[in-house]
Protein backbone atom coordinates (compact mmCIF):
# COMPACT_ATOMS: atom_id res chain seq x y z
CA UNK A 1 0.00 0.00 0.00
CA UNK A 2 2.73 2.76 0.73
CA UNK A 3 4.78 1.90 -2.57
CA UNK A 4 1.21 2.64 -4.23
CA UNK A 5 1.11 5.84 -2.54
CA UNK A 6 4.35 7.06 -3.06
CA UNK A 7 4.15 6.34 -6.86
CA UNK A 8 0.27 8.22 -7.05
CA UNK A 9 2.71 11.12 -5.32
CA UNK A 10 5.59 10.57 -7.86
CA UNK A 11 3.02 10.93 -10.93
CA UNK A 12 2.64 14.49 -9.83
CA UNK A 13 5.44 15.64 -9.16
CA UNK A 14 6.65 18.78 -10.62
CA UNK A 15 9.52 21.28 -9.44
CA UNK A 16 6.90 24.07 -8.60
CA UNK A 17 4.42 24.39 -5.35
CA UNK A 18 1.67 26.47 -4.04
CA UNK A 19 2.00 29.17 -1.30
CA UNK A 20 3.37 28.14 1.84
CA UNK A 21 0.79 29.07 5.13
CA UNK A 22 -1.67 31.52 3.83
CA UNK A 23 -1.87 34.34 5.35
CA UNK A 24 -3.29 33.39 8.47
CA UNK A 25 -0.51 31.43 9.37
CA UNK A 26 2.15 33.58 7.93
CA UNK A 27 0.35 36.41 10.69
CA UNK A 28 0.66 34.15 13.23
CA UNK A 29 4.62 32.95 12.99
CA UNK A 30 5.20 36.82 12.68
CA UNK A 31 3.47 38.04 15.28
CA UNK A 32 4.83 35.60 17.89
CA UNK A 33 8.11 36.15 17.12
CA UNK A 34 7.71 39.88 17.27
CA UNK A 35 6.20 39.52 20.88
CA UNK A 36 9.46 38.51 21.88
CA UNK A 37 12.18 40.85 20.30
CA UNK A 38 14.67 42.00 22.52
CA UNK A 39 14.11 45.58 22.69
CA UNK A 40 17.31 46.09 20.55
CA UNK A 41 15.92 43.90 17.83
CA UNK A 42 12.93 45.34 17.41
CA UNK A 43 13.88 48.80 17.50
CA UNK A 44 16.13 48.02 14.29
CA UNK A 45 12.89 45.94 12.66
CA UNK A 46 11.23 49.52 12.67
CA UNK A 47 14.14 50.84 11.23
CA UNK A 48 14.14 48.40 8.06
CA UNK A 49 10.54 47.86 7.44
CA UNK A 50 10.16 51.93 8.03
CA UNK A 51 8.16 52.82 11.18
CA UNK A 52 5.68 51.67 12.82
CA UNK A 53 5.12 48.50 10.67
CA UNK A 54 3.99 44.98 12.32
CA UNK A 55 6.18 41.79 11.04
CA UNK A 56 2.72 40.19 10.43
CA UNK A 57 1.35 42.99 7.96
CA UNK A 58 4.45 42.15 5.86
CA UNK A 59 4.78 38.45 6.20
CA UNK A 60 3.30 37.88 3.09
CA UNK A 61 4.63 40.23 0.76
CA UNK A 62 7.28 37.53 -0.35
CA UNK A 63 4.05 35.57 -1.91
CA UNK A 64 2.41 38.78 -3.31
CA UNK A 65 5.92 39.33 -6.00
CA UNK A 66 6.67 35.82 -6.29
CA UNK A 67 4.36 35.54 -9.11
CA UNK A 68 4.81 39.58 -10.08
CA UNK A 69 7.95 41.57 -10.12
CA UNK A 70 10.46 38.77 -8.82
CA UNK A 71 9.70 35.25 -10.61
CA UNK A 72 13.43 34.81 -9.76
CA UNK A 73 12.06 34.34 -6.19
CA UNK A 74 9.93 31.25 -6.36
CA UNK A 75 11.75 28.15 -5.40
CA UNK A 76 13.11 29.89 -2.40
CA UNK A 77 9.27 28.87 -0.78
CA UNK A 78 10.12 25.69 -0.56
CA UNK A 79 12.86 22.90 -0.67
CA UNK A 80 11.98 19.53 -2.77
CA UNK A 81 12.77 16.63 -1.36
CA UNK A 82 11.54 13.33 -2.15
CA UNK A 83 8.71 11.67 0.23
CA UNK A 84 10.88 8.37 1.19
CA UNK A 85 14.29 10.38 1.78
CA UNK A 86 15.41 11.27 4.75
CA UNK A 87 18.67 13.42 4.20
CA UNK A 88 18.98 17.10 1.84
CA UNK A 89 21.25 16.85 -0.82
CA UNK A 90 21.59 20.86 -1.85
CA UNK A 91 23.18 20.18 -4.65
CA UNK A 92 20.24 18.35 -6.37
CA UNK A 93 17.32 20.04 -4.25
CA UNK A 94 18.98 23.67 -4.04
CA UNK A 95 20.30 23.89 -7.23
CA UNK A 96 20.16 27.56 -8.70
CA UNK A 97 17.94 28.08 -11.50
CA UNK A 98 15.88 31.21 -13.59
CA UNK A 99 13.40 30.88 -10.34
CA UNK A 100 15.94 30.93 -7.57
CA UNK A 101 17.28 27.77 -5.73
CA UNK A 102 15.40 27.01 -2.36
CA UNK A 103 14.49 28.49 0.88
CA UNK A 104 17.61 26.47 2.91
CA UNK A 105 19.85 28.76 0.98
CA UNK A 106 17.67 32.36 0.78
CA UNK A 107 17.72 32.23 4.91
CA UNK A 108 21.34 32.13 5.00
CA UNK A 109 21.66 34.95 2.35
CA UNK A 110 18.88 37.15 4.18
CA UNK A 111 20.32 36.47 7.71
CA UNK A 112 23.49 38.18 6.69
CA UNK A 113 21.71 40.74 4.64
CA UNK A 114 19.18 42.43 7.25
CA UNK A 115 22.59 43.21 8.75
CA UNK A 116 25.28 43.81 6.04
CA UNK A 117 24.02 45.19 2.99
CA UNK A 118 24.20 49.12 2.24
CA UNK A 119 20.92 49.46 0.17
CA UNK A 120 18.38 50.23 2.61
CA UNK A 121 15.25 48.77 0.48
CA UNK A 122 17.45 45.60 0.04
CA UNK A 123 17.77 45.26 3.81
CA UNK A 124 14.44 46.09 3.82
CA UNK A 125 13.61 42.99 1.43
CA UNK A 126 15.83 41.04 2.88
CA UNK A 127 13.87 41.21 6.34
CA UNK A 128 10.81 40.34 4.69
CA UNK A 129 11.62 36.78 2.79
CA UNK A 130 13.03 35.77 6.14
CA UNK A 131 10.27 36.56 7.77
CA UNK A 132 8.36 34.31 5.00
CA UNK A 133 10.55 31.86 4.60
CA UNK A 134 11.38 30.76 8.29
CA UNK A 135 7.13 30.53 8.01
CA UNK A 136 7.10 28.23 4.65
CA UNK A 137 10.03 25.69 5.72
CA UNK A 138 7.77 24.60 8.85
CA UNK A 139 4.94 24.04 6.49
CA UNK A 140 5.61 20.18 6.00
CA UNK A 141 4.35 19.91 2.46
CA UNK A 142 6.98 22.87 1.72
CA UNK A 143 9.60 20.15 2.26
CA UNK A 144 8.27 17.49 -0.01
CA UNK A 145 9.20 16.93 -4.01
CA UNK A 146 5.87 14.76 -5.03
CA UNK A 147 2.77 15.17 -5.98
CA UNK A 148 3.64 19.46 -6.47
CA UNK A 149 4.09 19.45 -2.78
CA UNK A 150 0.79 17.92 -2.01
CA UNK A 151 -1.20 20.34 -4.58
CA UNK A 152 -1.89 17.39 -6.77
CA UNK A 153 -3.53 15.31 -3.92
CA UNK A 154 -7.32 16.41 -4.16
CA UNK A 155 -9.40 15.47 -1.16
CA UNK A 156 -12.62 16.36 0.70
CA UNK A 157 -13.27 17.75 3.52
CA UNK A 158 -15.47 16.93 6.09
CA UNK A 159 -14.25 17.96 9.51
CA UNK A 160 -15.75 21.41 11.93
CA UNK A 161 -12.47 21.69 13.57
CA UNK A 162 -12.94 23.77 17.13
CA UNK A 163 -15.28 25.68 15.06
CA UNK A 164 -17.85 22.86 14.50
CA UNK A 165 -18.25 24.24 11.28
CA UNK A 166 -17.17 22.55 8.28
CA UNK A 167 -15.89 24.69 5.25
CA UNK A 168 -17.84 26.29 2.63
CA UNK A 169 -15.94 24.45 0.01
CA UNK A 170 -15.53 21.10 0.76
CA UNK A 171 -12.69 20.75 -2.12
CA UNK A 172 -9.24 21.01 -1.60
CA UNK A 173 -5.92 19.49 -1.71
CA UNK A 174 -3.77 18.74 0.80
CA UNK A 175 -1.34 20.96 0.46
CA UNK A 176 -3.87 23.74 1.21
CA UNK A 177 -5.32 21.89 4.19
CA UNK A 178 -2.16 22.47 5.61
CA UNK A 179 -1.61 26.09 4.41
CA UNK A 180 -5.26 26.99 5.59
CA UNK A 181 -7.66 24.58 6.10
CA UNK A 182 -6.68 23.59 9.04
CA UNK A 183 -5.95 26.92 10.76
CA UNK A 184 -9.30 28.44 9.48
CA UNK A 185 -11.36 25.33 11.41
CA UNK A 186 -10.01 26.22 14.60
CA UNK A 187 -10.37 29.86 15.31
CA UNK A 188 -12.24 32.81 13.29
CA UNK A 189 -9.26 35.02 13.82
CA UNK A 190 -5.53 34.37 13.42
CA UNK A 191 -5.03 36.64 16.44
CA UNK A 192 -7.15 34.01 18.22
CA UNK A 193 -4.56 31.74 17.09
CA UNK A 194 -1.55 33.10 18.61
CA UNK A 195 -3.66 33.73 22.12
CA UNK A 196 -4.53 30.00 22.15
CA UNK A 197 -0.60 29.25 21.46
CA UNK A 198 0.40 31.42 23.65
CA UNK A 199 -1.87 29.67 26.63
CA UNK A 200 -0.55 26.62 25.51
CA UNK A 201 2.29 25.08 23.46
CA UNK A 202 4.70 28.31 23.86
CA UNK A 203 4.49 27.83 27.35
CA UNK A 204 5.34 24.02 27.20
CA UNK A 205 8.31 24.79 24.46
CA UNK A 206 10.72 27.24 25.03
CA UNK A 207 13.30 24.61 23.73
CA UNK A 208 11.91 24.72 20.08
CA UNK A 209 14.47 27.85 19.71
CA UNK A 210 17.51 26.27 20.16
CA UNK A 211 17.27 24.67 16.98
CA UNK A 212 18.59 27.55 14.49
CA UNK A 213 19.33 25.42 11.18
CA UNK A 214 17.55 25.52 8.35
CA UNK A 215 18.51 22.18 7.45
CA UNK A 216 17.58 20.99 10.70
CA UNK A 217 13.84 22.88 10.30
CA UNK A 218 13.71 21.42 6.91
CA UNK A 219 13.66 17.54 7.60
CA UNK A 220 11.94 17.67 10.60
CA UNK A 221 9.06 19.33 8.76
CA UNK A 222 9.75 16.74 6.10
CA UNK A 223 9.55 13.74 8.84
CA UNK A 224 6.55 15.18 9.62
CA UNK A 225 5.26 15.31 6.26
CA UNK A 226 5.46 11.64 5.46
CA UNK A 227 3.15 11.06 8.38
CA UNK A 228 1.02 13.67 7.20
CA UNK A 229 0.74 12.16 3.72
CA UNK A 230 0.45 8.37 4.74
CA UNK A 231 -2.81 6.60 3.26
CA UNK A 232 -4.08 9.83 2.03
CA UNK A 233 -4.51 9.55 -1.97
CA UNK A 234 -6.57 11.80 -4.50
CA UNK A 235 -10.74 11.74 -3.71
CA UNK A 236 -9.83 10.86 -0.18
CA UNK A 237 -12.16 12.37 2.08
CA UNK A 238 -10.75 14.03 5.50
CA UNK A 239 -12.44 13.96 8.31
CA UNK A 240 -12.45 14.69 12.41
CA UNK A 241 -9.73 11.67 12.73
CA UNK A 242 -7.77 13.50 10.44
CA UNK A 243 -8.09 16.93 11.84
CA UNK A 244 -7.71 15.77 15.58
CA UNK A 245 -4.10 13.78 14.60
CA UNK A 246 -2.96 17.05 12.52
CA UNK A 247 -3.80 19.86 14.92
CA UNK A 248 -1.24 19.10 17.35
CA UNK A 249 1.40 19.47 14.46
CA UNK A 250 0.40 22.65 12.92
CA UNK A 251 0.47 24.06 16.29
CA UNK A 252 3.67 22.60 16.85
CA UNK A 253 5.33 23.67 13.34
CA UNK A 254 3.83 27.36 13.78
CA UNK A 255 4.71 27.59 17.16
CA UNK A 256 8.33 26.36 16.15
CA UNK A 257 8.68 28.98 13.70
CA UNK A 258 8.04 31.98 16.10
CA UNK A 259 10.23 31.31 18.44
CA UNK A 260 12.92 30.22 15.69
CA UNK A 261 12.57 33.75 14.07
CA UNK A 262 12.46 35.48 16.91
CA UNK A 263 15.91 33.93 17.87
CA UNK A 264 17.31 34.31 14.53
CA UNK A 265 16.64 37.93 14.70
CA UNK A 266 17.63 38.45 17.64
CA UNK A 267 20.89 37.01 17.00
CA UNK A 268 21.50 39.50 13.87
CA UNK A 269 19.79 42.13 14.94
CA UNK A 270 20.51 42.94 19.01
CA UNK A 271 23.79 42.83 18.13
CA UNK A 272 26.53 45.01 15.78
CA UNK A 273 27.62 42.31 13.08
CA UNK A 274 30.65 40.94 11.98
CA UNK A 275 30.32 42.22 8.58
CA UNK A 276 33.10 41.51 5.39
CA UNK A 277 34.98 44.61 4.50
CA UNK A 278 33.67 46.09 1.12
Amino acid sequence: MKAIIIGTLLAGATCSQAWGWGQEGHAIVAEIAQRRLSATALAEVKRILGGEISMASVASWADDVRSGPHPETYNWHFVDIPLADSVYDPVSECAASSKGDCGIAEIDRAEHEITCATDPMQRRDSLRYLIHFVGDLHQPFHTVAEGNGGNDIKVMVKFGGLIKSPPKIADDNLHAVWDSTIIKQTTYAWGAYVDRLEGDWLLKHPEASVTLDPTAWTLEAHALAKDAAAGIVTGATLETPYYEKSLPIVDEQLGRAGLRLAAVLNRWLSTAPACPLP
